[in-house]
C-alpha cells in the first residue's frame, strides 16, 4: 500500500525515538483479523481448502519452519494476467499446505517490488478474504488463497516481483528451502510491467583523497579549493519516486587517514528548525542525513544528522534499527544559513553543512571494521538525505540514492562511495619504461640515444634509406681477428 510522507516519517523513526519497532520498519503491515472470525466466516473459508494439492502456474515448493516446529510449504501461485500494468488491480492465487500449524501470532505478508527490491509496496492482507487468520491454520490443510492486488500508479518499473513469508512482530518465519531474497521472503513470481522502464542503476560516488598541504575548516562555507574539486553526488530526488525533489540539495565528500569530510549544500526558501539539544528528534523538522555502512555488512551502521540550527543527532546501530543513541561520534559541524534563521515572512536562498566524522567513529563501538580508514581503491556503502518542510507544508525527503520504499534505514538501497586520491584515481599509474622508438625518416640518427657498450648502429638498408635511394651502400668493413663462430649446444638428453 503507500503511505504519505508524514507516515513514512513516523515509521521509519520510531525506533530512533525510542518507541516500540512497528512491523511496518519490515516491510509488513499490521493487519486486522486478530480476533477470531465468525462461524458464518469459517464455513465461507473452508470452501478454500481443498483435498488435492494444485498445480500452480508459478510453482514453487519453498519450505518455512519456526523453531517450535511449525512448517508451512509455499505450493506456488496462479496470475490472470500475464502482463500487469501500473494503476490497475491484478489477481493472485497463492496455494499453501501446512505440514504443521504455525501456532498464534503469525501472520502472512505479500510484498510487491522490483526483483531487486528498489522498489516496493505492500500488500499484506488476512488469507482467504479476511475469513482465516494464519494462526487458525490446521495441519495437513491445503489453503488457496485468492487476493485482488491494485497495482499503484507510482509503479513504474519494467519488472515486478512478488514476495510472500510470514511474521510476528519483528520476526519473520524462516525460509529453509526454496527461491528465496535472503530476507526470507519467498520469491513467487516475477512479471512484466507494461510501460514500465528499468530503473537507474544503483549509485556510486567518487571520494577523492584531501591534497596533500591542504585542510578543512570546519565553518559550513564550503570555500576550499578541495571542495570545489570534489565530487558531487548531484542532485538528490524524491525518496519515494526517484523525481527530482522540489528544493535541490547535493552533497560531497573529502577524505584523509583521520577523518572522513561531508559537505551539503540546500536550497531553501524557509529555513527553519526549533530543536536545540543533542540527539533531539530532528527527522521531525528539517535536517541533512547521512547513513555510513563501510564495510557493506547491511548489519551495523551509523546514522549522523544535523539540523539548520547546528543541532546534532548522532547514533551507532549495531543492528537493522537498533539505535544506540547513547554512543556519541565526536564529530564537528558547521552550519551556514543563507537568509534568516526562523523567520517566515522573508524568503531564504538556502543552507550548507560542513561536518568532519573521525574514521574512529565510522567504526561505531567496534575495535575494528573492515576498510576502515579506507585506503585507494577502497569502497563502503552509504546513503545521504534531506529532510524538507518549507513555509509548514508537509515534510518530504530527498536523497542521493533513493530507496523508493518508507524506509530511510533499507541497507540494501544505499549507493557505493569509491575512495580515489587527491587526482581521482583509484591505482597507481604503472611504471614508465624507456624504450628505443626508431627514428623516423630523414631524421639523423643521432636523434637515437646511445646505448651503453658504444654507438647505435643502424641497419644499413634503413641508413640507406635515409640517405636517398641512389645513395650507395656503405661498405662493410674487413673484420681484424675476427671470432671464431659459438658453437651450437647439444640438446640435453630428455
Amino acid at each position: 500500500m503507500s503511505v504519505s510522507l508524514s507516515r513514512v516519517t513516523h515509521v521509519v523513526r520510531c525506533a530512533a525515538a525510542g518507541g516500540a519497532l512497528c512491523a511496518a520498519l519490515t516491510g509488513c503491515v499490521e493487519q486486522s483479523g486478530d480476533s477470531a472470525p465468525s462461524e458464518e466466516a469459517l464455513k465461507a473459508a473452508r470452501e478454500h481448502i481443498l483435498s488435492v494439492a494444485p498445480t500452480p502456474q508459478f510453482p514453487s515448493g519453498a519450505v518455512l519452519e519456526n523453531a517450535k516446529g511449525g512448517k508451512v510449504v509455499y505450493l506456488g501461485a496462479d496470475v490472470d494476467v500475464s502482463e500487469v500494468v501500473p494503476g490497475q488491480t491484478f489477481t493472485v492465487t497463492h496455494y499453501y499446505r501446512v505440514d504443521k500449524a504455525l501456532g498464534d501470532g503469525w501472520k502472512q505478508f505479500v510484498h510487491i517490488a522490483t526483483p531487486d527490491r528498489r522498489l516496493h509496496h505492500n500488500a499484506d492482507h488476512v488469507p482467504i478474504g479476511g475469513k482465516y487468520p494464519v494462526a487458525l491454520w490446521k495441519d495437513g490443510e491445503i489453503i488457496r488463497d485468492i487476493q485482488k492486488i491494485p497495482l499503484p500508479s507510482t509503479f513504474t518499473a519494467d519488472k515486478l516481483a512478488l514476495f510472500v513469508g510470514f511474521y510476528k512482530k519483528n520476526e519473520r518465519l524462516q525460509v529453509k528451502s526454496g527461491r528465496q531474497d535472503g530476507q526470507n521472503r519467498v520469491i513467487a513470481l516475477e512479471l512484466p510491467v507494461k510501460g514500465g522502464a528499468p530503473l537507474s542503476a544503483p549509485r556510486k560516488l567518487q571520494v577523492r583523497r584531501l591534497p596533500e598541504g591542504q585542510s578543512i575548516t570546519i565553518d559550513g562555507k564550503l570555500d576550499e579549493t578541495a571542495w570545489k574539486n570534489a565530487v558531487s553526488t548531484g542532485p538528490f530526488v524524491h525518496t519515494m519516486t526517484g523525481e527530482p525533489a522540489a528544493q535541490p540539495a547535493s552533497a560531497k565528500l573529502l577524505w584523509d587517514d583521520q577523518n572522513l569530510y561531508i559537505s551539503f549544500e540546500f536550497v531553501d526558501t524557509d529555513v527553519w528548525g526549533s530543536l536545540e539539544k543533542h540527539d533531539d528528534k530532528l527527522w521531525t523538522e528539517e535536517a541533512a542525513e547521512v547513513f555510513l555502512d563501510p564495510d557493506g555488512d547491511a548489519k551495523t551502521y551509523v546514522e549522523l544528522q544535523v539540523s539548520p540550527r547546528n543541532t546534532t543527532f548522532d547514533s551507532w546501530l549495531p543492528a537493522y534499527r537498533q539505535n544506540d543513541n547513547a554512543w556519541e561520534s565526536a564529530m564537528q559541524t558547521a552550519v551556514q544559513v543563507h537568509g534568516t534563521l526562523n523567520q517566515r515572512d522573508d524568503r531564504d536562498s538556502g543552507w550548507t553543512v560542513e561536518m568532519r566524522v573521525p574514521m574512529s567513529a565510522v567504526k561505531g563501538r567496534l575495535e575494528a571494521v573492515k576498510g576502515v580508514p579506507p585506503q585507494v581503491g577502497t569502497e563502503w556503502r552509504a546513503n545521504f538525505f534531506r529532510l524538507d518542510r518549507p513555509n509548514g507544508k508537509p515534510q518530504t525527503g530527498s536523497s542521493w540514492s533513493p530507496p523508493l520504499v518508507g524506509d530511510f534505514h533499507a541497507l540494501d538501497k544505499f549507493g557505493t562511495l569509491l575512495f580515489t586520491d587527491a587526482e581521482g584515481k583509484t591505482a597507481a599509474a604503472p611504471p614508465v619504461v624507456p624504450t628505443q622508438a626508431a627514428p623516423a625518416l630523414g631524421v639523423p640518427a643521432k636523434v637515437v640515444a646511445d646505448p651503453p657498450g658504444g654507438p647505435h648502429r643502424l641497419n644499413p638498408m634503413l641508413e640507406q634509406a635515409m640517405k636517398g635511394d641512389d645513395a650507395p651502400a656503405p661498405a662493410k668493413a674487413p673484420e681484424k681477428n675476427p671470432a671464431p663462430a659459438a658453437k651450437q649446444a647439444s640438446p640435453k638428453p630428455k
